[in-house]
């Protein structure tokens, strides 16, 4: 009887209801790597994608599916932030080709401006239908820390107002810029009824936070290849939903996750996570583990990640936090 009952718990694991969501910012050759993926390989991640049949959402119909706890298996959406020239002279061509669709976070100041390096207004109404969507990624793309709730809300609201009267758009998704977020901030947009993304990587299912989803960052090594794939078939890490504050208090920052059932002593000898400089794993029971840095944490930006393999040897479970110090200027 409980080997069944193990099977069926693995089997219930390994099709869990989730979605990798992935974020591209340049498709192009020329721009910095760091946020860049070359034509060339994007067409490939769409290549793979259609050759071994996922399904790519658009990410209104993830959010609905999400709320009904109804996400397909083998499922992906693709979404781009800053809405750059690339997107309309060189993503927009192969979304079309291989008909996928994908969601823009626009940032809408730099459009009034006729920034050179974005898209303009009327490039973005060409272009937004099947396979293209814009939405909120505030109106100036500033670090939302370092204002006060007021201006919090002006910058998502001018933004949204904008793109309403540009494009039509009414549905509230809102992606952070730089993926920086505080508890404060996570309940304000919350309040404000959005949904929104950070820049932490992982898969969304219903243990998520909606003010604070998450996303596979695809620039540099990280698109590669090998890390695409490994990425699109992750599973969710099994925690209890908890919300976590992003702000670096003591540094380095305790991280304790909790996981809906007891892990194994082979689960718990398989589960690993990554920092600078390494991490220390204390189990304080079976379900129960805390993760903090060996050393502090140096940037604004930086990350825990968690994996975990699953019984499928192609499949891993994974968790991120982007903890933030916003003492460190940029």
């Amino acid at each position: 009887m409980l080997k069944f009952v193990l099977l069926i718990l693995i089997s219930v694991s390994l099709n869990a209801k989730s979605c990798a969501v992935l974020l591209y910012h340049h498709f192009s050759d020329e721009m910095p790597k760091s946020t860049s993926i070359s034509p060339k390989l994007f067409e490939q991640h769409l290549q793979y994608l259609q050759v071994n049949e996922f399904k790519v959402l658009p990410l209104k119909t993830l959010l609905s599916k999400l709320k009904d706890n109804d996400l397909p298996d083998r499922c992906v959406v693709l979404t781009t932030d800053d809405a750059y020239q690339s997107i309309y002279t060189n993503a927009y061509p192969l979304l079309k080709k291989y008909q996928m669709p994908m969601a823009v976070f626009v940032a809408t100041q730099a459009i009034d401006k006729n920034y050179k390096a974005m898209m303009s207004w009327n490039q973005m109404r060409e272009i937004q239908g099947e396979y293209v969507k814009f939405y909120n990624h505030t109106a100036a793309h500033s670090h939302l820390l370092d204002l006060n709730k007021a201006q919090v809300k002006t910058q998502i609201e001018q933004a949204q107002n904008s793109l309403y009267q540009a494009l039509g758009t009414t549905d509230k998704v809102l992606a952070y810029p730089y993926g920086e977020s505080n508890l404060s901030i996570l309940k304000q947009v919350e309040e404000l009824d959005y949904i929104a993304f950070g820049q932490q990587s992982g898969v969304v299912s219903k243990a998520s936070d909606l003010q604070n989803l998450p996303r596979f960052p695809m620039a540099a090594n990280f698109a590669k290849m090998k890390s695409f794939q490994l990425k699109v078939n992750t599973l969710p890490m099994p925690l209890v939903k908890k919300r976590i504050n992003p702000i670096i208090d003591k540094n380095p920052p305790m991280l304790n996750l909790t996981f809906e059932i007891s892990q194994s002593k082979p689960q718990q000898d398989g589960f690993n996570c990554f920092a600078n400089g390494g991490v220390d794993i204390n189990w304080k029971d079976d379900k129960n583990v805390e993760i903090v840095a060996k050393k502090p944490l140096m940037h604004r930006r930086n990350k825990y990640n968690c994996t975990m393999p699953s019984q499928s040897k192609e499949k891993y479970y994974w968790h991120s936090v982007q903890w933030i110090n916003p003492s460190i200027a940029e």
